[in-house]
């Protein structure tokens, strides 16, 4: 992945140069499209000569991220079949990514109007990070090609601001994520127990 992602920037930084222009998430997202199911070589390109059978696609779910001046935010989920959605508000892709879609669904409010991306504003940028910090810790605490050191980046208008988490801190948050969930089944137990 570390590969993967070395070689969609570079990609990206000539499709910049050739156009004169910054390409956009849907660009980086057809982009991993086709690195996904071509695959990446190594970086050595004697290595790549000498051995054409280097080369081999990857079995995963990737998440391409941006914004434009145009468009605003926009998500693009890259399946590993190929296919392409954009996100309306949320994305989760990747190994993990199946311990963590109820909790998302559970923690962050659907947007009121359908079908716009992002239109949800009533989530703060620090409760969206502790959201996101406690997904992370829920996946890495259940998923064995999960966890590690893990690089949570916010990209806006501003640019991409990126944070590094080392393991205790998502041990740290994945006991608050657990609490939250006890929580609002505690609470929910409650409130059926009241029904007539």
């Amino acid at each position: 992945m570390q590969r993967l992602s070395q070689e969609l920037v570079a990609r990206l930084r000539f499709f910049q140069i050739q156009h004169q222009r910054l390409p956009t998430s849907q660009h980086a997202a057809a982009l991993l499209r086709i690195l996904l199911r071509v695959g990446v070589g190594p970086l050595e390109e004697k290595e790549q000569r000498s051995n054409d059978n280097t080369q081999i696609g990857m079995d995963t779910d990737a998440l391409a991220a941006g914004w434009s001046p145009g468009e605003g935010p926009r998500i693009h989920q890259v399946l590993a079949g190929g296919t392409v959605l954009e996100a309306r508000d949320y994305a989760v892709a990747g190994s993990g990514a199946t311990y963590i879609v109820g909790f998302m669904d559970m923690h962050y409010p659907q947007a009121e109007e359908a079908g716009k991306p992002l239109a949800h504003t009533s989530v703060s940028r620090e409760e969206c990070e502790e959201m996101v910090k406690r997904a992370l810790a829920l996946a890495g605490g259940r998923d064995t090609h999960s966890g590690g050191n893990v690089t949570i980046a916010v990209v806006d208008a501003q640019g991409v601001k990126k944070q590094a988490l080392s393991p205790g801190e998502l041990q740290k948050s994945l006991k608050q994520a657990m609490s939250a969930m006890q929580a609002t089944a505690k609470k929910r137990k409650g409130e059926e127990e009241t029904l007539p």
